[in-house]
């Protein structure tokens, strides 16, 4: 079949957890100044994306929709239901029995960001699991078991939403440990979009045990800086379809927060997402960059000063190269709306 043509896309996804996605690996004394930022610098983002008609899709826990913990008790599965990581310290359920969420509620919860990026323009709201849930760690019972504690996680998330009115379609699973048993899972309640990894042995899905190898964590830090992997765009064509029907739309960068001790190394980060973006307007091929609302928590004027750096490049491919900004889900939909969706399924 020959290629069809396409625009460059730009496909942005945040990762919207609060603490439901740090508490394993912070406390609230380090990184409380990051999860109070998120307040102030999501309707900043916000704003910034209406004023320059950039879509989004905001993978969000659903555990942070409800307004207290007294509120969310009420969609808990049931106890038998709850994931049994072999690593009790990665369960929601566990931390839920401390006292955290009752002494930092703003930590935890925020309705009211999640009901600014349902009335901004073209923004998606999309899944990062109920319980930020982790598809890859090893549990304590067996596959199937297993395999139902992702159905019932599914199940609360599907129930949080509708609360609100609104269904998902995309989903980023957190850590970005994404299994084939959870896609067939996601294909029977209506999902059509999941964020995959860099095809790279760099990004490869690993537990979070794995993830601490100081080789990988070495290399995958020089590669924002330098391009060792590849820039990661792809063709918006039918070979991301996943068997399970779900379109695989991979990120391509991490927009790493700013960090003053690699303050000098500024203008190298920027030109390497610069060039990939580049290079994705020039071939027709898709760009997904992403990163958590808390990454930007501190430091608000420097990330967003070089997030303003990076959307008046994406202007500049729009008026050159006439490259589009996406959703997940309108990504995945010009994937499905290909002529012969199924003439390279994978």
């Amino acid at each position: 079949m020959e290629p069809k043509p396409t625009k460059g896309t730009l496909i942005i996804s945040l990762d919207f957890e609060l603490m439901w996605g740090m508490f394993d690996k912070v406390t609230h004394e380090q990184y409380g100044a990051n999860l109070d930022g998120v307040h102030t610098v999501i309707p900043k983002l916000l704003a910034l994306f209406a004023e320059r008609n950039i879509h989004a899709t905001w993978a969000t826990v659903g555990m942070l929709m409800y307004q207290d913990a007294h509120e969310l008790a009420s969609t808990l599965p049931s106890a038998e239901d709850e994931p049994n990581y072999l690593n009790p310290r990665l369960s929601v359920y566990h931390h839920l029995k401390t006292d955290a969420v009752m002494e930092y509620p703003i930590h935890y919860f925020a309705p009211t960001l999640i009901e600014h990026i349902m009335a901004t323009p073209n923004q998606e709201l999309g899944s990062h699991t109920f319980s930020h849930y982790y598809c890859a760690e090893e549990q304590t019972v067996g596959h199937e078991k297993s395999a139902a504690f992702f159905v019932a996680d599914s199940r609360a998330f599907t129930t949080t939403l509708r609360r609100l009115g609104r269904t998902a379609t995309s989903i980023v699973f957190p850590r970005n440990q994404w299994t084939n048993t959870a896609l067939y899972t996601l294909a029977d309640t209506g999902f059509t979009a999941f964020r995959g990894t860099e095809n790279h042995f760099l990004y490869r899905v690993r537990t979070d045990n794995e993830q601490q190898n100081p080789f990988i964590r070495l290399m995958r830090l020089a590669d924002h800086y330098l391009n060792l992997s590849g820039h990661h765009t792809y063709p918006l064509a039918p070979n991301l379809i996943h068997g399970s029907g779900l379109v695989n739309l991979p990120a391509s960068r991490f927009l790493r927060p700013w960090n003053r001790r690699l303050f000098w190394l500024e203008s190298l980060r920027l030109r390497r997402i610069k060039d990939s973006l580049t290079y994705a307007a020039k071939h027709g091929e898709a760009f997904h960059l992403w990163w958590h609302p808390h990454n930007f928590g501190t430091n608000q004027t420097e990330n967003l000063t070089v997030l303003v750096t990076l959307l008046e490049h994406f202007a500049y491919l729009q008026k050159t190269y006439q490259m589009e900004s996406l959703t997940m889900s309108e990504a995945a939909r010009r994937v499905l709306e290909w002529p012969e969706p199924n003439a390279s399924v994978t």
